[in-house]
């Protein structure tokens, strides 16, 4: 079965109209069946108090001459009957007539009303009889039979019919009203959605830039809104790093192939002699070649599914005592003060290698980008369920715009470095890399002009199976 596609827009219409229109039929209805509950119950306490009232009367009546006076009879009218008793006809305990008392009746002369036209065709109305006895201490003198109205075709009933055209009258110009105000709060909430749209179209076909601002009252949309503005900046932001992606690795590829290729093109033309100096130019072109290319295969693997990490248990703070002896000779040849300040015994769960090659891009890096005669320093403690080392340097530090991209692939803050002084771009990669397969995180902290501080902070881990991290 193929379901119907609806527009949002339609679909809150339907929704907003439905739920009105059930409402508007369900609460005046109800309205309408309590009113007329309520109103029928009302008369018929009145009809049953009306009906003691004129039982009293009558029997009162009885009593003064201790019968049925004629003469007394009379000279009454149907003044003490009330509304919806229309006449009132007494009989003797015998069940003779006596007199027929009428609503109608003025005073010694009939005057036939419209309500007697009614009356008189029975096809147009309906009369109900009660059945009264008539009770002088405690002995019957008669009954009296109250013909009244029905309900229905009363004046109480027309009453509630009218009021009923009314009311759904009303309900019919508020539905109108309500289809209006739900078309308007449709349109309200659809409109930015609409253009929520629009801008994800355009930004999958690669347009990345804010015609206008869009902007919503509502908290969700609004979110949604803003999340997508900062895909579509986020995008941007990663398509120019992929484009400047591209050019680097083109750029550190080039250059040494196009070294190599010249030397071996002179050398096969006789125009160089291969001497042994110009042999070691070739060889180091190529091994820094050489060495671009396994670092990015490293990156690829550790980043992968299989991050080819190796766990075991150490003695993380001899293995940084070891890694940070490595490196003293680098510094003290820059006269760059490397200090350290390392919590002594904690043992961890991690490849060693791999955070010892984190360690020393994170150094290296330090050590490029500090003047000699300025410090780097090292520290290392355990906190609580986990180990935390930093690297701090007084170096030429990172600009706010370059700092959300240090750790991208091949991006240097300063496009104008050498090679020499600022690496290939790759070595903050692989370290975040490490890190992250470790399960930790690596933040930074710069003012340009004043120095960095690098921190990683990675979870202790509880045991090994199989060389593998559980």
């Amino acid at each position: 079965m193929i379901n119907k596609k609806r527009s949002l827009r339609t679909q809150m219409l339907l929704s907003y109209v439905g739920i009105v229109i059930i409402c508007m039929l369900v609460i005046p209805i109800s309205i309408s069946k309590l009113l007329d509950w309520q109103f029928k119950h009302f008369v018929e306490n009145k009809l049953l108090e009306d009906r003691q009232e004129a039982v009293l009367f009558l029997e009162d009546i009885y009593s003064r001459g201790n019968s049925w006076n004629s003469e007394l009879l009379s000279k009454l009218h149907g003044g003490f009957l009330h509304w919806p008793i229309i006449k009132a006809t007494v009989y003797d305990k015998d069940g003779a007539f006596v007199k027929t008392f009428s609503k109608q009746s003025k005073r010694g002369r009939r005057r036939k009303l419209p309500l007697d036209a009614r009356i008189e065709n029975r096809e147009t109305i309906k009369l109900v009889t009660f059945d009264e006895k008539l009770l002088v201490n405690g002995r019957e003198v008669g009954r009296v039979s109250f013909t009244t109205m029905s309900f229905k075709d009363g004046p109480e009933a027309a009453f509630l019919n009218k009021f009923n055209k009314l009311l759904y009258a009303g309900v019919a110009f508020m539905l109108v009203i309500a289809v209006l105000i739900a078309f308007i709060m449709a349109e309200r909430i659809i409109r930015p959605i609409l253009n929520v749209i629009k801008r994800a179209y355009k930004i999958s076909k690669g347009s990345y830039e804010m015609d206008d601002e869009i902007n919503s009252n509502i908290t969700e949309i609004q979110a949604l809104i803003d999340s997508i503005n900062r895909l579509g900046l986020g995008l941007e932001t990663q398509e120019l790093l992929r484009r400047r992606l591209m050019c680097d690795i083109a750029h550190e590829l080039r250059n040494p192939v196009a070294i190599v290729k010249s030397h071996l093109e002179a050398f096969e033309d006789g125009v160089w002699e291969p001497t042994q100096q110009r042999l070691k130019l070739t060889v180091e072109e190529i091994d820094r070649l050489s060495k671009l290319i396994s670092e990015v295969e490293t990156l690829s693997v550790i980043e992968g599914e299989n991050s080819g990490l190796v766990f075991s248990e150490v003695n993380f703070s001899n293995e940084l005592e070891k890694c940070l002896l490595v490196f003293d000779p680098l510094f003290k040849n820059k006269s760059v003060t490397l200090l350290h300040d390392i919590e002594p015994n904690v043992k961890a769960i991690v490849d060693i290698q791999k955070i010892r090659q984190a360690i020393g891009n994170l150094l290296s890096n330090a050590l490029h980008y500090t003047e000699t005669g300025n410090r780097v320093m090292f520290s290392f403690k355990q906190n609580k369920n986990n180990i935390v080392f930093s690297v701090k340097d007084d170096g030429i530090g990172i600009s706010e715009n370059d700092l959300p991209n240090i750790f991208e692939r091949f991006y240097r803050s300063d496009r104008s470095r050498s090679k020499a002084s600022g690496g290939m771009g790759i070595g903050l990669a692989i370290t975040k890399a490490i890190v992250e397969a470790h399960g930790g995180t690596i933040n930074v902290e710069s003012i340009d002009g004043k120095g960095s501080t690098f921190t990683v902070q990675i979870p202790l881990k509880k045991s090994i199976e199989d060389g593998e991290l559980i």
